[in-house]
């Protein structure tokens, strides 16, 4: 069932970290694509729209929660509403608050924040109209909530006021990598190292070099991201969680809990981090250590993962009616996600196989992303067909899978199963 990986593929990744070994970046051969995405965008069309209205700018910025003062990030939007409370018509200001929003977001896993900071870049838009930086801001904001050809669109534009844009070119990548186009998010990874070599740029391009299956030097580079730092210590955290689960899948727990534990010992509130550290405690066999971590993420936001693995604790404890009432706290916030439009749609899939729950519903979810290159994704459609009772799909699906030879434990743990059963 297992397909090697395309060796053009894997000559032109190893590139990826060639910039690293010289002076300056290495520059790959030929022109930067763009893929053609000129249909039209509805939702980017409406974010546009919002971006042309004033905003009710003191009814926004009173609704925001109260910025922390104990942490950097709070501490930068606690800066930039001041600013905003001088003049409203500051654009600049604008864009610091969207920044500190997306932040806010990234630390917390919260999609609550993305139409924030969706409203600040798009005053910011307004106020500025050419500003390249708000641009990019919708395109993260489009990324995230998975309008993927929206936020090609934005980043687009941004690059058409700005070249030079290194978060651009970040955004774009991101967007072609989780659509499984990944020699395209290559060429646009490179680009951004090339103009920005730092911890955003190079755990990108480690975290694509994993999924395709190139772990020692994912490894390698996301260690060099590390140590790179980043103005945030919650962004070098989350490149540390990421080290941490390279580690996890290839079975070494000890040092993957020795590369969180700088992360843990700072107290970071990191969702990716401490629900890292809860699966390295599980399998340890740490179940109060990880029922810990995972009460710690749900104390910041409902959050799907935490809550369906504090179930499997309470299953495995003998607890069905306390896992029960788990389980249906994760449908309940799929529920909400879905009415808000926040895409959780695979990792609802995969929960409702792994427990065996409304399948018909797990293959609706699973069967959006049929038409994805995406070898997580197709993980996840051929376990849910093989719940399903389609052992040819399964079978069919999982070489998709399988085709990037992607080190994931759980995904070879599926093919397994798939192959037993076929």
């Amino acid at each position: 069932m297992i397909s090697n990986p395309s060796s053009t593929s894997s000559k032109r990744l190893i590139l990826i970290t060639a910039c690293l070994t010289s002076a300056t970046a290495l520059v790959l051969a030929g022109k930067h694509f763009l893929r053609d995405h000129s249909s039209p965008a509805p939702a980017a069309a409406a974010a546009q729209t919002q971006a042309e209205k004033p905003a009710a700018t003191a009814d926004f910025l009173a609704s925001l929660p109260a910025p922390s003062a104990a942490t950097p990030t709070g501490r930068a939007r606690t800066a930039a509403m001041g600013k905003l409370k001088v003049s409203t018509s500051n654009a600049a200001a604008w864009l610091d608050l969207g920044d500190s929003l997306a932040q806010e977001l990234r630390e917390s896993g919260s999609p609550a924040w993305y139409p924030r900071a969706e409203k600040a870049y798009a005053e910011a838009l307004r106020l500025a109209p050419a500003s390249a930086e708000a641009m990019t801001g919708l395109a993260w904001v489009c990324g995230g909530r998975h309008v993927f050809d929206q936020s090609i669109a934005w980043a687009k534009r941004a690059l058409e006021e700005n070249p030079e844009l290194a978060d651009a070119w970040g955004i774009i990548g991101d967007a072609e990598l989780e659509l499984g186009h990944y020699d395209d998010a290559l060429e646009h990874y490179q680009k951004m190292m090339d103009l920005r070599p730092d911890l955003s740029s190079w755990s990108r391009g480690a975290h694509l070099l994993w999924i395709v299956g190139n772990k020692s030097k994912a490894m390698w580079l996301m260690e060099r991201a590390i140590k790179a730092g980043a103005p945030y210590a919650e962004n070098t955290a989350w490149c540390r969680a990421e080290l941490a689960m390279m580690q996890f899948h290839d079975g070494a727990l000890l040092p993957a809990a020795q590369t969180l534990q700088p992360a843990l010992d700072a107290g970071t509130r990191n969702t990716r981090v401490l629900l890292t550290a809860a699966r390295i405690e599980t399998a340890r066999g740490n179940t109060d250590a990880a029922k810990r971590h995972y009460q710690a993420v749900i104390e910041t936001a409902p959050h799907l993962e935490a809550l369906a693995a504090l179930g499997d604790i309470q299953a495995a404890a003998g607890d069905a009616a306390g896992a029960e009432a788990l389980y249906l706290q994760v449908e309940k916030l799929h529920a909400t996600n879905a009415a808000t439009g926040v895409h959780d749609h695979m990792q609802m899939a995969r929960f409702l196989a792994d427990h065996d729950r409304n399948l018909p519903e797990a293959l609706r979810l699973a069967v959006e992303s049929a038409g994805t290159k995406n070898v997580q994704e197709a993980d996840t459609l051929a376990w849910v067909y093989l719940k399903s009772g389609d052992k040819a799909k399964a079978v069919a699906t999982m070489k998709k899978a399988l085709s990037r030879n992607t080190p994931d434990a759980e995904m070879r743990y599926h093919a397994g199963m798939i192959a037993a059963a076929a």
